[in-house]
């Protein structure tokens, strides 16, 4: 049974491995593990279930509060209702992927960032930076309230 197991566990990770080689783009298999059953391929998300985070989320890479939110959203998770692009979201339940590393959870935001929403500078969007994010902590709710402070800002 563990052997079974661990092939299984092999298996998985090799196929995250050719997701993101397939495509040869750093969190691409991440986000097709993890990601694309809600937010869609595309990253349209799917009516009523979950928002959009192409053209949507890049704009709170721009300044400190955003960033942290980013990390966060992954990190901790989100849980109320949202309105995005003027559609709301009723109490959906965005999941922790806590168990992910620092750099997996970098890699899938930059991956979000950069390939949905044209986010060039990413420098700042480090395992470092995602470790100080985890180390504060944190629920769901708060992450909820956190997004309702963020700084208004256009674009995608």
């Amino acid at each position: 049974m563990r052997q079974l197991f661990a092939t299984c566990l092999l298996t998985l990770h090799a196929g995250m491995l050719l997701a993101q080689d397939a495509q040869g783009k750093p969190g691409a298999g991440i986000y097709a593990t993890h990601c694309v059953a809600c937010h869609q391929p595309d990253g349209q998300g799917a009516p009523g279930v979950a928002p959009p985070l192409a053209g949507n989320v890049g704009r709170h890479a721009g300044n400190p509060e955003g960033r942290n939110y980013l990390a966060r959203v992954p990190l901790v998770g989100m849980v109320g209702t949202i309105t995005v692009d003027g559609v709301r979201y009723l109490g959906n339940n965005m999941p922790s992927f806590s168990a992910l590393s620092d750099a997996d959870i970098a890699s899938v935001v930059g991956y979000v960032l950069r390939d949905f929403n044209g986010v060039a500078d990413l420098s700042w969007l480090t395992p470092d930076f995602v470790a100080g994010v985890r180390q504060s902590g944190g629920t769901p709710n708060e992450t909820h309230k956190q997004r309702g402070r963020l700084p208004v800002a256009t674009g995608g």
